[in-house]
């Protein structure tokens, strides 16, 4: 049996302090980059911290979230058009910018797989895409840009101080 690993509101914002911190440093800011929550339910908060944090010249970062499929779910074509329309609405104020793509959790990485190759295909934009995880599984086969701190999932259940019991989970 795996032990829980509790992420309480202060280390959860601490990471996300400390990552913005790495972002800008590398030079990512409001003026060059658009921040994307990967799973709007388990990423919001991260992705909404990232988008003040990085703030250039009085702007906040642009930014918006996508929904993707939970690991008991497959890539139906729902999910895909709801991805399309979602990234086709925003597009627009892709030209110059980066786009930061940012999870809570990389378990698997199949999500991060998946939208990477996607973006590429269908995506025109002439910038880099960046993954960012305030925790990913030394296991993933998906390796983010920014990390937080790795975890086990094979020893460790990943749960963050907002979490409530889904049909989802296993």
């Amino acid at each position: 049996m795996r032990e829980e690993k509790i992420i309480i509101w202060d280390t959860e914002l601490s990471l996300i302090n400390r990552l913005g911190d790495e972002l800008i440093e590398a030079g990512f800011n409001a003026s060059n980059s658009i921040i994307i929550s990967v799973s709007t339910d388990y990423s919001s908060i991260v992705g909404q911290l990232l988008r003040h944090r990085l703030s250039f010249n009085g702007e906040v970062a642009e930014g918006f979230g996508v929904d993707v499929p939970y690991p008991d779910e497959e890539w139906t074509d729902k999910y895909k058009k709801e991805l399309y329309d979602t990234f086709r609405i925003h597009s627009s104020g892709f030209r110059g910018k980066n786009l930061i793509l940012v999870e809570a959790g990389v378990i698997r990485g199949g999500n991060y797989t998946f939208l990477t190759e996607w973006i590429r295909k269908y995506i025109p934009f002439d910038g880099k895409i960046i993954t960012l995880a305030l925790y990913e599984n030394e296991g993933s086969v998906f390796k983010s840009d920014f990390v937080g701190e790795y975890y086990n999932d094979d020893t460790e259940d990943l749960t963050f101080w907002w979490e409530r019991e889904n049909k989802h989970w296993r």
